[in-house]
């Protein structure tokens, strides 16, 4: 493998991309093709499936061999935490490190390791959904704050064209109708499935608050949820609980 040189005038993209796949998933194959910068994985527990595709456009120079390569993605999480909010982020891709120069008040060049993984590309199951919902992520993201209060799952209902949440612990219980404009439901009514609360508060933890989050869902059965990091979407399936 040569050097491999990738800019991004925006470090905080990365940021965010790398924050929202490294809360779920600690290590994992980045692949880089012509096309762009992709990643899927699923995590030890075998609970969250995690796919990412960062298209070259977003890209200011994106020279780069197709390579696949394993990276410590909380050790990554940690340097792009240090990146402020004017830094522009330069990424060069050896046989043995992924070099990373944050520039802006300060020049910073960190060098992080590459890891042996296995190579074997995650297949995306094929799933069958009965409602899909567009939600305000901030909205969402209050509704599972509430939730929280009261215990570490969550049951979502659709019920007459209305997304419902409900959880209950020893403590109490809660009931939350998502409604207005902020909130839309399209396809089958009667829906009913339960999900982990701390995998749903980790997934949306990266969502822009102002932007839209997709939930696509059915029965008893995984959920996906989706929502855009700039131009680009990442998508989780989240294995359901019985109920």
């Amino acid at each position: 493998m040569g050097i491999n040189l990738i800019e991004l005038k925006r470090a905080m993209l990365w940021q965010k991309v790398i924050a929202s796949i490294s809360s779920l998933i600690s290590e994992g194959n980045l692949r880089f093709s012509d096309k762009g910068i992709g990643f899927k994985a699923i995590d030890p527990s075998q609970i969250v499936l995690v796919d990412f595709f960062l298209d070259k456009k977003n890209f200011e120079k994106y020279e780069v061999e197709p390579s696949l390569i394993g990276v410590d993605l909380a050790e990554l999480n940690k340097i792009m935490q240090r990146a402020s909010t004017e830094d522009r982020l330069s990424m060069e891709l050896s046989e043995s490190e992924l070099n990373l120069n944050l520039e802006g008040d300060l020049s910073r060049h960190f060098k992080l390791p590459l890891i042996d993984l296995n190579e074997d590309e995650i297949k995306i199951p094929e799933a069958s959904f009965e409602a899909k919902i567009e939600v305000n992520a901030r909205n969402l993201k209050e509704a599972l704050k509430d939730a929280a209060l009261f215990g570490s799952s969550i049951i979502l209902k659709v019920s007459k064209g209305k997304l419902m949440l409900e959880a209950r612990g020893s403590q109490g219980q809660l009931k939350t109708i998502v409604k207005g404009a902020k909130a839309s439901v399209a396809g089958k009514d009667e829906i009913v499935s339960k999900y982990s609360l701390n995998y749903l508060i980790n997934i949306l933890k990266e969502a822009e608050n102002e932007k839209k989050v997709f939930l696509e869902i059915k029965s008893d059965s995984p959920i996906k949820v989706s929502y855009n990091l700039g131009e680009s979407t990442i998508q989780f399936h989240l294995a359901h609980m019985i109920i």
